[in-house]
């Protein structure tokens, strides 16, 4: 898939679909390997301020940020966590901010602990 903003779809059971974007030049390597993954699935873990589910993606470090805005999808290399900033807060190191789902997190916010989420890409 190419394009600097790569469509997708978050899925969390018993939710409604939001559509976000990855976005590649926000990280390239990791948005690409994230890319290739896709459908990427996972039961949904919650952290202070943010949804996330653990992946089988191993990424360095790449463009990490300090801080997260409500609805940025971001990789946490640490723990090869995938997720959705439900509220603008600082980000911890290893952080990388790979896209967006705008709006959407105010539906992603209501998501419960062990929920199926599944992120996968949007046919246009």
């Amino acid at each position: 898939m190419s394009g600097a903003r790569i469509p997708i779809v978050v899925h969390v059971e018993g939710l409604e679909q939001v559509e976000g974007e990855l976005h590649r030049f926000a990280a390239p390597l990791t948005v690409e390997e994230v890319v290739k993954r896709l459908p990427i699935e996972g039961f949904v873990a919650r952290w202070q301020n943010a949804v996330y589910i653990i992946t089988e993606i191993r990424r360095g470090v790449e463009k990490s940020v300090t801080k997260l805005e409500k609805g940025d999808i971001f990789y946490w290399s640490p723990e090869q966590a995938l997720g959705i900033a439900l509220s603008q807060h600082a980000a911890p190191s290893q952080t990388i901010k790979i896209g967006s789902v705008g709006k959407g997190a105010d539906e992603i916010s209501k998501a419960r602990v062990g929920a199926m989420m599944r992120i996968f890409s949007k046919t246009v």
